[in-house]
């Protein structure tokens, strides 16, 4: 089968233009709705204004302060928890109090209206429809909130706290604290606020209200604790002194009085006697392991042994017996055994053998003299021991309830003395601040709004819309499952694509059946010539002479396609049947307007002979008609009457080309795909969908149907900025002949 392959346009660029070019009306339709409120936003929104005041926050280097706190100068969060600090609820009470926002708080907004234009004046217009007859603010003079139903009227006092802790929640809401690494200890406090002398006046109150919640939490820290230090210092002084009374009774009563030296000398004996005694016994079993050895050995073995082989006696007799062998084998080699000489070397060798055997000897009995040496020396340390320790026993039943008193007494004396060295120290650091903050420059009063200006504003609105609409657009072509191009058709199904029809206009509606031979030179016309060229070079050795034209779903372009790929063929001078195959829903008889009482139906039923028209519209084209409908058309397609009505035919024409209903409906597709050569899937782009057409591709692979390839019907070239749009677009010689198979 020839695999028919088209360019893909892997510019991605290309591709979200595409994309943008096919759904521009549904941008159009976000960018209008967006527009009104944009303008709204844009027109009506009230100035605002931001004053910022500046303060260098530092940590007191105080060697006092250091000396309170090891970690002082390691603090990688400080200016973290200072920011959090400025912008806590204490710090914003405070900020109420110093500018007794209670009272003055609306002088600031008196003059702090919003500008007067055509949008304010529709949205007060607007407003009022909505809240005729009522108050619109919904509050009641003086700014206290009416009552609801049903519940106790709050009092002057509860409407007072509550006015306090609305505008203590809205300074610390509006608080914005910026530290930033390159300025170091450089804090930014900022406030804003509609009207410009609020701004100000809050950021500077912020500063003095900071400074002075760290004196307040400096000293009512530093109170609690004196307190508590000074509570715990005087407990601890009564612990003391109960302490040293039951010592000093308890060695009244047991006379001890020089307990610390009899003390020391118990233990440290033991540690002698035991250091000893482990060195000892250590020396026992290696001398008893080694005599073991030495009695399992032959006395010739035993001369390997270190201690035997390092003895320098025992290594000057083994050189003089190496000796006196060799001498000996040297006179034997001239004289016989007999010879004075020779008897004389061999008693001058067993003297040495003889000297050699007791060294050995005595150096084995050495090892037993030290084994018996060290285990005595080892039986009397154990027994200085036992007597070390009965006599430490004995002193330390009298002494442990010393050192339980004397150890309470050291205790609470070290306890004592810290607590009065940290009171000193607490008294000299009491009013000095940890945390040092200068207002190096105070907030001015904004002259500018920080809010941009109606342009800007317009702009940036405009910009959003249109970008919300390109999202839109984006998304919805990504949730669009349907098939839209014959290059995408081929990458997602991975199925062969014969060609793509344009889309036809007004103009050619009227023709679309035989659009081929009626406007030869429009863009449609060339369209299926290309897809006549690719089924006739599908094959290297023969072109497939019998087609079967299919869809998965009705109103794609089916039979439309098969007329004009037939006229097509048709216009080569090959001699083409179409057939159709549709007897339910039979059309082709209507295109060429011929009678349909006798065809496909009647033959197969076997109530005519095959049907055979002239078309009418071409010499090369003629037309079996689907005859009147039968009761059971799948019945009759499939009995074997179907092939015998092909192979009768085939023989007459060069191509058949059959009209078959759709897949999905009814199984009259399948039937007639046992006796083609090959099957064509017809797709709208816009209308078919991938799912759609990969299972019609499935149900006929299932049942071992050749499928030459799909064509993509009404593409529209110019929304789906197509690579080939150009081609169909810019000629004249086409321009305007775009129609719509249906």
């Amino acid at each position: 089968m020839h695999d028919q392959t088209y360019i893909e346009d892997e510019n991605p660029i290309r591709q979200y233009l595409g994309v943008i070019n096919r759904r521009k009306k549904i941008i159009l339709l976000i960018f209008l709705v967006c527009l009104p409120f944009v303008l709204i936003k844009a027109f009506s929104g009230t100035p605002v204004y931001t004053a910022t005041a500046k303060l260098l926050i530092k940590r007191n280097m105080d060697p006092a302060l250091v000396s309170t706190n090891p970690f002082y100068f390691y603090d990688p969060h400080f200016l973290k928890t200072q920011n959090q600090l400025i912008k806590s609820s204490k710090v914003a009470d405070k900020v109420v109090e110093i500018l007794n926002l209670d009272e003055t708080y609306d002088r600031y907004f008196d003059a702090a209206q919003p500008s007067s234009n055509i949008f304010n004046h529709v949205f007060t217009w607007g407003r009022s429809l909505f809240s005729f007859g009522k108050n619109p603010e919904n509050k009641e003079p003086h700014g206290v909130e009416p009552p609801e139903l049903g519940k106790t009227k709050i009092t002057p006092d509860e409407a007072n706290g509550k006015k306090h802790q609305d505008l203590s929640r809205k300074v610390r809401n509006g608080i914005v604290v910026d530290g930033k690494a390159e300025e170091g200890n450089i804090v930014n406090v900022s406030f804003t606020s509609t009207s410009p002398p609020f701004a100000a006046a809050i950021a500077n109150a912020v500063a003095s209200a900071y400074k002075q919640f760290l004196m307040d939490m400096k000293m009512e820290n530093t109170s609690k604790t004196l307190e508590w230090m000074k509570s715990n210092a005087d407990s601890e002084r009564a612990k003391l002194e109960a302490a040293e009374r039951k010592l000093r009774e308890y060695k009244k009563q047991h006379d001890i009085y020089t307990v610390n030296d009899q003390e020391a000398i118990y233990p440290e004996k033991i540690a002698q006697i035991s250091g000893n005694l482990t060195r000892a016994q250590a020396e026992v079993n290696e001398l008893q392991a080694l005599y073991q050895e030495i009695r399992r050995i032959s006395p010739e073995e035993a001369l390997n042994l270190p201690f035997v082989s390092d003895n320098e006696t025992i290594r000057e007799l083994r050189r003089q017996i190496i000796q006196k062998e060799q001498e000996r084998i040297t006179l034997s080699k001239s004289l016989g055994p007999r010879h004075p000489r020779m008897l004389l070397a061999e008693k001058d060798l067993n003297v040495l053998r003889e000297k050699l055997n007791t060294e050995v000897k005595d150096a084995i009995q050495s090892v037993n003299n030290r084994y018996e040496l060290a285990r005595q020396t080892a039986n009397k340390l154990q027994e200085q021991l036992d007597e070390a320790k009965a006599n430490a026993a004995l002193m330390g039943d009298k002494f442990i309830q010393y050192e339980i008193l004397n150890r309470d007494v050291e205790v609470h004396r070290l306890l004592y003395e810290r607590l009065l060295s940290r009171i000193k120290e607490f008294n000299i650091v009491e009013t000095q601040q940890e945390v040092e903050v200068w207002v190096i420059e105070n907030a001015e009063t904004p002259t500018m709004p920080v809010t941009q200006g109606p342009r800007r504003a317009l702009m940036i609105g405009l910009f959003l819309s249109l970008a919300a609409g390109i999202g839109l657009a984006f998304f919805l072509d990504y949730m669009d499952d349907t098939v839209k191009t014959a290059d995408d058709a081929q990458q997602r199904l991975g199925i062969p694509v014969l060609g793509m029809v344009p889309m036809m206009t007004k103009q050619t509606e009227g023709d679309i059946e035989t659009i081929v031979l009626k406007k030869p030179g429009s863009a449609v016309s060339e369209a299926y010539k290309a897809i006549r060229t690719a089924v006739l070079l599908s094959s290297p050795e023969a072109s497939p002479e019998i087609i079967l034209i299919s869809s998965m779903h009705q109103e794609v372009g089916k039979t439309v396609t098969a007329f004009n790929l037939a006229l097509a063929l048709a216009q080569s001078e090959k001699k083409v049947l179409l057939v159709d195959g549709d007897m339910r829903r039979s059309r082709i008889h209507k295109i060429v307007h011929i009678e349909n009482s006798q065809g496909l139906s009647t033959w197969l039923s076997g109530r005519s002979e095959i049907i055979t028209i002239p078309s009418g519209v071409h010499d090369y084209l003629d037309i079996a008609p689907a005859g009147p409908v039968p009761p059971n058309p799948s019945e009759l397609l499939s009995s074997a009457r179907l092939g015998d009505f092909v192979r009768t035919l085939k023989m007459q024409y060069d191509f058949i080309i059959i009209d078959s209903p759709p897949l999905l409906n009814v199984s009259d597709a399948h039937l007639i795909s046992r006796v083609v050569e090959q099957t064509i899937l017809v797709a709208r782009s816009g209308v078919s969908t991938y799912d759609g057409v990969a299972r019609a591709h499935q149900m006929l692979t299932s049942i071992h149907s050749n499928m030459l390839g799909i064509i993509v019907n009404a593409v529209d070239v110019k929304k789906e900025n197509y690579y080939y749009s150009k081609y169909y677009g810019s000629y004249g010689y086409y321009k305007n002949d775009y129609t719509t198979p249906s």
